[in-house]
């Protein structure tokens, strides 16, 4: 199989022949038409890219990965969703729960990746994103309050034995008594520690840092309405350089001005797009139910709020969206902002960095789209997983 389009990097047109599991060859293209009997996808007013690798996802296209009845298919569900929307990779997220809730979601998790070849080369780990997060209104965001609580190691130890060592990415909140020590002894095990949900002081962070927290989860949000001017706990982590920022660009999270200046200050090394989904993400405008026992509502532009208010209950737009939106509203390239949707998060979980160069051993994750610069739109065409086409856009949709 081949697909043409233009080099996300260099803008020159390319030919990529796929032979499963990896990428064959890489050639300049200078026909208009494959070699006759050779299927061809895409053409030259196409991008080819790497696939998308998203670091925090919840759910997708109805699929609650932290729900009750979560079992292996939801995961595989999830997977299916994202392919549509040029992801291959990503970090199934599981949100502050019960014991008895997270176990039983990572279990799920952890039971699809051994039943399924496909499933496991794309779920790269597992991000935990809390229930070691504040309890207070504003960072607590939309999790449960009644079951925030304090870092323990027992407990995680037991958690990380459901998910079969999967846990590769924790969300906590650093001012809990004990933080650094927790951080440290994860950090150890090889676990990723990231920085969110929190209302910590500039002491409390530096501590965090110091034991080895190199991340911090949707930078932005999960935070109070309304801090001082300075210091305040956003300004602390944006000045760090030890710590790689994960933002939300769904034009609902972060208004356009934000976008730009965080990312203005981070960098593109330093900054992380990701979807922060929730299970109703691609799902039609409405009303759904909430794991708090509210409602939130589904907007046609794509923001998830709780009922009538004015409060987000999670995201709802695909990665590929806010890809867009970076380059319409944050003054990058369409190059930097794939760059940040892939390479980045790959090497700040330290998994392999994808590419379009052949390579022994590195499966052939593409996805094939149409960028629209005036009206700063991405269609996806195709997504390939494994040197397999996993998805393919249906002609006239």
């Amino acid at each position: 199989m081949l697909l043409r389009g233009r080099d996300i990097r260099t803008q020159e047109p390319l030919e990529v022949a796929l032979a499963a599991p990896e990428v064959q060859a890489v050639r300049r293209l200078h026909s208009s038409a494959p070699p006759a009997g050779v299927a061809a996808l895409g053409d030259a007013d196409c991008w080819i890219a790497p696939g998308l690798f998203d670091s925090q996802v919840n759910g997708f296209g109805g699929h609650d990965l932290s729900a009750p009845d979560a079992r292996p298919a939801t995961t595989r569900g999830v997977i299916e969703a994202l392919w549509q929307v040029g992801v291959t990779r990503c970090c199934p997220t599981v949100t502050t729960n019960s014991f008895g809730g997270l176990r039983r979601a990572l279990r799920a998790i952890a039971d699809a990746c051994d039943q399924d070849p496909q499933v496991a080369a794309a779920v790269a780990m597992i991000h935990m994103e809390g229930p070691y997060i504040s309890p207070e209104d504003g960072p607590r965001g939309a999790h449960n309050r009644e079951w925030t609580r304090p870092p323990d190691w027992d407990e995680f130890e037991h958690l990380q034995e459901a998910a079969r060592g999967r846990i590769g990415l924790v969300t906590l909140a650093p001012e809990w008594a004990g933080a650094p020590q927790f951080i440290e002894r994860l950090v150890t095990r090889g676990v990723t520690v990231s920085l969110g949900h929190h209302a910590a002081s500039a002491a409390a962070i530096d501590a965090a840092v110091t034991a080895g927290a190199t991340l911090c989860t949707h930078l932005g949000n999960g935070a109070h309405a309304h801090l001082p001017r300075h210091p305040n706990y956003i300004w602390e982590q944006l000045a760090r350089d030890e710590l790689t920022a994960g933002i939300i660009p769904d034009g609902h999270h972060l208004p356009p001005a934000v976008l730009k200046c965080l990312i203005r200050v981070k960098g593109v090394e330093r900054t992380i797009l990701v979807s922060d989904a929730a299970w109703q993400a691609g799902l039609p405008p409405g009303t759904y139910p909430h794991s708090t026992g509210d409602t939130v509502e589904l907007t046609a532009d794509g923001r998830l709020q709780l009922g009538d208010t004015p409060y987000l209950a999670g995201a709802a737009l695909p990665l590929i969206q806010g890809v867009a939106n970076v380059v319409r509203h944050a003054g990058v390239t369409l190059d930097q902002a794939i760059h940040m949707a892939t390479v980045v998060p790959a090497r700040a979980l330290g998994v392999s960095e994808p590419s379009l160069e052949p390579a022994a051993g590195q499966p052939a994750d593409l996805v094939l789209f149409r960028w629209d610069q005036d009206a700063g739109t991405i269609t996806v065409e195709a997504t390939v997983a494994g040197g397999e086409l996993v998805y393919q856009r249906e002609t006239g949709s």
